[in-house]
């Protein structure tokens, strides 16, 4: 049986939680399908799909989706399991993991950058090194 998470494809086109211009959150925003965020959140978002933020988001907080697009600011640590993009206005102020990143030129960023590639499912993983 096939898993489906090696096979899922994320949609930022398909939103179904929108955080509107001027309006704030304080709290945790967690949500299965893809978040557009227009205004500010204070505390971690979290998505099974794609974040979007646009030039006036702001998330301080950790954001962790299967994809994040930073046209805004975040102010924390960002996770995706497929890529991360960074946009000519965004800004991250804290490390990146993801198996994709995109930085386009003029950006800020500040922290560490790691890309971590996903399981492929053609390669077996090596066996462990014998230690005699």
């Amino acid at each position: 049986m096939a898993d489906p998470r090696k096979n899922k494809t994320y949609n930022e086109n398909k939103v179904v939680t929108i955080l509107g211009p001027g309006t704030m959150l304080r709290g945790d925003l967690q949500c299965r399908g893809t978040i557009r965020v227009e205004g500010t959140i204070f505390g971690d978002v979290t998505s099974d799909d794609s974040i979007v933020l646009l030039e006036s988001g702001r998330v301080q907080g950790v954001v962790t989706a299967g994809q994040v697009i930073v046209g805004g600011e975040i102010l924390g640590n960002v996770s995706a399991v497929e890529r991360i993009e960074i946009t000519a206005k965004g800004r991250v102020v804290g490390d990146m993991v993801a198996q994709r990143i995109s930085i386009h030129e003029g950006v800020l960023f500040e922290g560490r950058c790691t890309m971590k590639p996903g399981p492929d499912p053609g390669v077996s993983e090596p066996d462990a090194p014998v230690i005699v």
